[in-house]
């Protein structure tokens, strides 16, 4: 089959790849919201050049992947999708040019230390014609990001500049705040200037004398929307609006912390252990409760408090790497049983926790970031818990 057939699925597009070709590749395509059509780096022009590669290197390409994001967020979807296609069996990954992949030296080094170095994978970037399998290569890179990164920081310097000559000269740029409206300047300028919303200020003032009057933002959002008073976000008044309304405007004092004996990382610890104990949300704060541990704020832990703070806590750093496949483990045996109560749990094997434990960020007894099977294996058994409880204890 010479041409390639495409479709799209979910944001990426599927492609059937020529038959008889013997490695496979996944192909990453990234536009900043301002470069759609430049330098040629559109995404209709980043995919066929991929495509055309792949065809004339024999590289069966099973997907190409697409953000429309800036180079120098670490976290897009579609980057994320590509890199976990690797683990799913594809050997390469190409890109046009390596800023598509990253504009930042550190978020590159990371992708480069995780997927590529050990060489079992690998990164073509189409335009430079440099492969990463040599030293001369790496370096090469290097220089190209250096000047990528320049260039990014360079642009933003450079928005940032024009946004304060702008507040300067009185105009305005974005939304207006609410209280405020936009209206064309005097000048003829395309710029607009802000002025005051009397409608919304009235409102405004409202809100201040309920504050001062001691009334709770709960009830100033149930008055409002009882009143009909349009809200600025949504069709009603949203207290999580209010507070941060209140706050920035220097209208409500703040929440003090309260004195403990511990610190939040000694209640993030004991969090996590009592979940690495199978635990509910509710139970933990029970047991915080009644063990006289104290939240940074209000009065008792709730159960939503404890959620909160195991969702915003990594638990490798309080757990050994045999506690958090025990814990993956039996949550993922909860879940198979809510779902599939007639079926038994079927555990991953240790290739694929090894995986884990490296995703993860564990690094093995001798300090390698590669887990081998047979390693998880003895580490659930326990033969190197002693280890990392002492490498936890020095911590």
């Amino acid at each position: 089959m010479n041409a390639l057939h495409t479709a799209h699925k979910n944001g990426s597009r599927d492609i059937t790849a020529v038959i008889g070709s013997t490695r496979r590749a996944v192909g990453y395509i990234r536009v900043s919201t301002d470069l759609q059509a430049a330098d040629g780096l559109s995404l209709d022009a980043q995919t066929a050049a991929i495509e055309q590669y792949c065809t004339m290197q024999g590289l069966k390409l099973v997907q190409i992947h697409k953000d429309v994001l800036s180079g120098g967020k670490s976290e897009r979807p579609g980057l994320q999708e590509a890199l976990r296609s690797l683990h799913r069996g594809v050997d390469v990954l190409v890109v046009l040019k390596f800023d598509r992949l990253s504009r930042s030296i550190r978020h590159f080094c990371e992708l480069y230390e995780t997927y590529f170095k050990s060489g079992e994978k690998e990164l073509i970037a189409i335009r430079e014609s440099i492969r990463l399998d040599s030293s001369l290569g790496r370096a090469l890179v290097s220089i190209l990001l250096v000047f990528a990164q320049m260039e990014r920081e360079a642009t933003a310097e450079r928005t940032r500049e024009a946004l304060r000559h702008m507040k300067t000269c009185g105009y305005h740029h974005g939304k207006a705040p609410y209280g405020f409206m936009k209206v064309p300047r005097a000048d003829g300028s395309r710029y607009k200037a802000l002025v005051e919303n009397p409608e919304q200020q009235a409102v405004l003032a409202d809100i201040k004398r309920s504050l001062g009057a001691g009334e709770r933002i709960t009830d100033i959002a149930a008055r409002m929307d009882a009143a009909g008073i349009k809200a600025p976000i949504g069709k009603k008044w949203n207290t999580s609006y209010l507070y941060q309304l209140a706050d920035r405007l220097g209208w409500r004092a703040q929440t003090r912390h309260n004195e403990r004996p511990h610190s939040e990382e000694d209640v993030r610890a004991r969090i996590v252990e009592l979940r690495n104990h199978g635990h509910t949300y509710q139970q933990i704060a029970a047991i915080l409760n009644e063990q006289n541990w104290v939240p940074l704020r209000g009065q008792k832990f709730t159960e939503s408090s404890v959620g909160k703070l195991i969702r915003a806590t990594e638990p490798t750093k309080y757990l050994t790497p045999k506690q958090y496949l025990e814990a993956m483990l039996r949550n993922m045996e909860q879940e198979h049983n809510k779902l599939h109560s007639d079926e038994p749990f079927k555990r991953p094997g240790f290739p694929r926790l090894a995986v884990v434990l490296k995703e993860a960020g564990y690094l093995t007894p001798k300090g390698h970031d590669h887990w081998w099977p047979a390693q998880v294996q003895q580490l659930l058994e326990g033969r190197f818990e002693s280890y990392y409880n002492r490498s936890t204890q020095t911590d």
